[in-house]
């Protein structure tokens, strides 16, 4: 989330019309300008994250050394690292960065941006873009996701500052909106300030933003004078986003992290991983209970990586009529594959094909998968596991 929803005369959340509308879209990261609350000691600070957003979040933000109006960044994941990036063109704010641990292999960069206002600035809004570009390129690994969010007072969907983000993240439609399909952000309605903009790779696991009983499908808009119903957004007042001084709407999109599973796995069973063993006891091809299946396998089957297989074989061939029956576990892990391969001798395997796929229930985090074969000269069958 993107959120400048400061009210009232003093660029605060003091009000708590700001602090009414995050509490209802329940964000897990925001991206934060005019983070201002009370005297913003640490203390007051630490309150109004927990309070409003919940215990398990936290937070970086400038301090107010380095800005008046200071950028920030809330999360409910873990923030490994944090910092500011001089932002040359403003006195009063920075470029606040962050790596969040989130879901999956990859980390998560965050920065907080609030560019140059008014229709005059367009110069300097590029420049700002410019120097922003440079940061994330020199600092964040190619690997992991980025997000940039936050007030880019842009006055429409074609300044020239966009061309300086476009390398690193998507800048064109389609866009959040509201429940009327209108994406603009400021208070009138009618110029785009606040953007959500994402790197490609993270951009294709956006997923539809639901919130009460509708569903945004690139992303949502919030304005409480149009949303309906207004009791699916509690305590949200449906006149929170026109109050004097809410000049900005939040901007919310949604993405599916794909989860690691093995990671946990690998934590649950072998809680001390001295790397001196990595290559005997815990690594994906070790396998220190020496029953012929590696760690990953044991992973990927369902088994216990410390106890030696003694139950039947995990894949069972069998005849229906003339049917070919190859039957094994499969672990509910989305990032897993498995492909049944077949020889007519030990040699030359290859994946089979004309098959069909039957899954049985669940039990546990495991289910039968039946691969049936129609008449075939393949004799010898195995099960190519990969992620």
């Amino acid at each position: 989330m993107a959120a400048n929803i400061t009210s009232g005369n003093f660029q605060s959340y003091d009000p708590g019309h700001g602090i009414r509308i995050f509490e209802a879209l329940d964000p897990d990261i925001v991206l934060i300008q005019e983070f201002n609350y009370l005297s913003n000691t640490d203390t007051q600070l630490d309150i109004f994250v927990a309070e409003t957003f919940g215990a398990e979040f936290s937070y970086v933000e400038e301090g107010k050394s380095s800005g008046q109006i200071q950028n920030g960044v809330i999360s409910r994941y873990p923030i490994l690292q944090s910092g500011i990036w001089d932002d040359a063109d403003m006195s009063n704010r920075e470029f606040v960065w962050a790596q969040i641990d989130v879901p999956g292999d990859a980390n998560l960069w965050v920065v907080s941006v609030h560019f140059k206002a008014s229709s005059g600035s367009e110069s300097r809004r590029t420049g700002e873009a410019e120097q922003l570009a440079g940061y994330i390129t020199a600092n964040v690994p190619a690997a992991d996701y980025v997000v940039i969010g936050g007030d880019f007072n842009a006055q429409n969907r074609n300044e020239e500052f966009l061309t300086k983000l476009s390398p690193i993240v998507k800048v064109t439609a389609p866009w959040p909106v509201d429940r009327n399909g209108n994406g603009n952000t400021n208070s009138g309605r009618s110029k785009p300030y606040d953007w959500v903009m994402v790197e490609p790779d993270l951009d294709a696991l956006e997923v539809p933003t639901v919130l009460g009983s509708r569903s945004y499908a690139n992303g949502l808009v919030f304005d409480s004078r149009v949303y309906i119903p207004i009791g699916d957004v509690a305590p949200v007042l449906a006149a929170d986003s026109g109050v004097a001084g809410m000049q900005h709407m939040a901007v919310m999109k949604t993405f599916d992290l794909p989860v690691d599973l093995y990671q946990p796995w690998l934590s649950e069973n072998f809680p001390t991983r001295s790397p001196a063993d990595e290559v005997t006891v815990w690594g994906e091809l070790a396998d220190p209970d020496q029953d012929g299946l590696v760690n990953f396998l044991e992973y990927a089957f369902g088994r216990d990586p410390n106890a030696p297989v003694l139950t039947l074989p995990i894949l069972a061939v069998n005849l229906d009529g003339q049917n070919i029956e190859v039957t094994f576990p499969v672990l509910e892990d989305p990032n897993l594959t498995y492909q049944v391969e077949g020889a007519t001798d030990l040699t030359d395997f290859t994946p089979v094909t004309g098959a069909t796929t039957n899954d049985g229930s669940l039990i546990g985090l495991v289910k039968k998968r039946t691969v049936t074969l129609p008449p075939s000269v393949l004799r010898f069958f195995r099960v190519k596991v990969s992620r």
